[in-house]
């Protein structure tokens, strides 16, 4: 017998018997996941996760989901450790769990994961961010993760009440979202899972006010409504992975003339790339990786205007000849 056939003999006799092991422990309990559907608000790149059952059929399509199952019942042994945290703004508590099923829940290497299955365990819902190390043969698995924290929940749509598409943020991130004519661009810790490079970072570090009050100014059609315009200035480092030099000094240059021909924003410092050291030991490399820091006056009323203008400009009209 060769040696491969060997391994799967005996990989799959550790399996059956490291499977009637788990099913033993757990009592053969089950463990129902729902599928959730990443969203993102197009107005400042914030993401939601919207329960499938609810998101139009055409959509669950477009990003390949239609065969996916709303909900799956998987075995498995569940451990749940509850502990309470309190900081300065948060009193809350944290469900981490560990859980072995027979059969694989996630992969994290995926890049730009458009669902995401939810567990849910006595009230609690939870996902995972780690699987540990296992061997093929064993044919189990395990994932560590947290509940959702109270803090998140305005993240998870359930039921199209939750919906709302209002701007959440109250910075500069719009400006920085329409400015990816030299490569995509996305807010700091809102980018995809795993996204290839190249790609850009916008960080807003600190906010401003650059006068004392802000102005008002009555909208003619709806003389209740008022827009409120503060001028304020934002200290902003975008971060660069993947561009050569040439295609950074491009991306400051586009920026800088920007500001020049629109009159949208202003910049107030004189940006300067700089290189910056990411490195991986197992390839003993480092990253394309460049930073520029950038400040910027501009009025909050205009990031609006500017994210609206861009969602506008996406629509396209077609007609059949």
């Amino acid at each position: 017998m060769r040696i491969d056939e060997v391994a799967a003999t005996v990989g799959t006799e550790l399996a059956v018997a490291l499977h009637s092991a788990v099913e033993t422990i757990s009592s053969s309990q089950r463990v129902t996941f729902t599928l959730y559907v990443k969203q993102i608000l197009p107005l400042d790149g914030y993401v939601y996760w919207v329960k499938a059952s609810i998101v139009n059929p055409a959509e669950l399509a477009r990003l390949g989901l239609s065969d996916s199952p709303l909900s799956v019942s998987i075995s498995g042994s569940l451990h749940r450790q509850a502990l309470s945290e309190q900081t300065d703004t948060v009193s809350q508590s944290i469900n981490h769990i560990i859980f072995t099923p027979i059969e694989k829940i996630d992969d994290f290497n995926v890049v730009d994961p458009n669902g995401m299955y939810l567990g849910q365990y006595e009230g609690v819902q939870f996902t995972f961010s780690r699987m540990d190390s296992r061997y093929t043969q064993a044919g189990i698995f395990h994932y560590r993760g947290e509940s959702v924290r109270p803090s998140m929940r305005t993240q998870i749509i359930d039921s199209q009440d939750d919906i709302n598409t209002d701007l959440v943020l109250s910075n500069s991130i719009p400006i920085w979202l329409l400015n990816n004519h030299i490569a995509p661009v996305y807010p700091s810790y809102l980018l995809p899972a795993n996204v290839p490079a190249p790609y850009i970072v916008a960080d807003v570090q600190s906010t401003k006010p650059l006068q004392g009050a802000a102005g008002y100014v009555r909208k003619p059609d709806d003389p209740d409504n008022f827009r409120r315009f503060q001028h304020v200035q934002d200290s902003v480092r975008v971060t660069l992975y993947g561009l050569s030099n040439d295609d950074a000094l491009r991306y400051v240059d586009y920026i800088v003339q920007r500001a020049v021909d629109y009159e949208e924003f202003g910049i107030t410092n004189s940006p300067v790339v700089f290189d910056d050291k990411l490195n991986q030991v197992e390839i003993n490399a480092l990253a394309k990786k460049k930073h520029v820091d950038f400040e910027i006056n501009y009025y909050q009323q205009i990031t609006r205007d500017l994210a609206l203008k861009l969602i506008n400009n996406a629509f396209i009209d077609l007609e059949n000849e």
